[in-house]
């Protein structure tokens, strides 16, 4: 019995340092700029593809600003997805990407910067004229990678 209780400890202690290190190494990806305070003209709901992260299903919001964009996990999944925000000058392009078994989603690359993070949605054709609109290069072509890694090379 007190291996038993022992070995349950040693999986409870190996899943709770599993997250942690997941979520730190999620955070990696974050991006927080001043803002200033408004309202958001428009919310997408879907996924996020970025360094050390993959998520599915809905547990992320593209919100859409007069100033720019803001990536944050639903109130279930911000202590995993990294939020993330740019100003509509600073995106040097929004670009379709996908993984060979992922949905599509635009990729947002900064100016000058290698790094990025991408959306996963459905609405993704929807998404991009809005981002025209605010003066954002657009790239519809969709460009299939095998590792996420290659879109920060």
């Amino acid at each position: 019995m007190p291996l038993v209780i022992a070995m349950v400890v040693l999986l409870a202690l190996l899943c709770v340092s599993g997250v942690a290190i997941w979520a730190r190494l999620a955070a990696a990806n974050r991006r927080i700029i001043d803002t200033p305070d408004g309202e958001h003209q428009r919310v997408f709901h879907g996924g996020v593809m970025a360094r050390h992260i993959i998520t599915s299903g809905l547990l992320v919001r593209l919100e859409l600003y007069d100033w720019g964009v803001r990536l944050r996990g639903m109130a279930i999944s911000r202590w995993v997805v990294p939020t993330w925000e740019a100003r509509y000058d600073e995106l040097a392009i929004a670009e379709l990407v996908a993984l060979p078994t992922s949905r599509n989603g635009i990729w947002f690359r900064l100016r000058g910067q290698r790094g990025g993070i991408a959306f996963l949605s459905d609405h993704n054709l929807e998404i991009l004229p809005l981002l025209e609109r605010h003066g954002v290069p657009v790239n519809r072509s969709v460009t299939t990678i095998r590792r996420v890694e290659e879109l920060y090379r």
